[in-house]
């Protein structure tokens, strides 16, 4: 039965139901991630995509598992494309959901300097991620055009994110394709029937 390795942004793992829901049962094995600096996982002070990275590398093969289809959301898909890039060996298929792409953010977003009490994660993990999104990353783009394996990204069409971009960022990726939902940046959580009719015809062929 093939696995499916799902993660979500800034939440922690037990949030990852949406995503989840049309995977799970007979279909996939799936394996909800918490990176590290989120939710249960640790949080060590010390972040990056190539840590992130190893980390789930480090998980599958501790776990036995050697074919995965990484599921991310928003950082979630930022950690999933970098390893779907640089371990290809690894990654069957790749699902994308309202992940931000390599251009500076424009407004530059907040990064803070301290955390909030009731925090699931680390806000050094965030900033991290923040400052990585202030920036422009054009090798990113010619990552994309690396991707060989299949990949559908999701967007939503009252989302934050420059859906042109995302759609481009598809459209860089030999197999990739790019889907527009009624929605925002959280279509799991707050279309979850749309978004199953979605990822399902997607993963069909893996499916057992």
């Amino acid at each position: 039965m093939p696995y499916c390795c799902c993660s979500t942004g800034l939440a922690p793992q037990a949030r990852i139901g949406g995503i989840s829901r049309p995977l799970a049962g007979q279909r996939f094995r799936v394996v909800g991630v918490d990176l590290r600096g989120h939710g249960e996982s640790s949080w060590p002070g010390e972040y990056s995509f190539e840590l992130m990275r190893n980390d789930v590398v480090r998980l599958l093969a501790v776990m036995g598992i050697y074919g995965v289809i990484p599921v991310g959301h928003s950082t979630g898909g930022l950690v999933g494309f970098f390893f779907a890039a640089t371990r290809p060996d690894l990654v069957r298929a790749l699902v994308l959901e309202e992940m931000p792409t390599p251009d500076a953010a424009d407004p530059p977003l907040t990064v803070p300097r301290r955390g909030r009490r009731g925090d699931s994660y680390d806000w050094r993990a965030a900033s991290e991620v923040l400052r990585w999104l202030n920036a422009s990353h054009t090798d990113w783009w010619e990552l994309a055009e690396q991707i060989a394996c299949p990949t559908l990204i999701i967007g939503g069409n009252s989302s934050h994110l420059r859906q042109d971009r995302l759609a481009e960022f598809a459209r860089r990726m030999p197999r990739g394709q790019y889907v527009s939902m009624n929605g925002g940046h959280d279509l799991h959580a707050r279309r979850p029937g749309e978004f199953d009719t979605v990822i399902e015809p997607f993963l069909d062929p893996w499916a057992k």
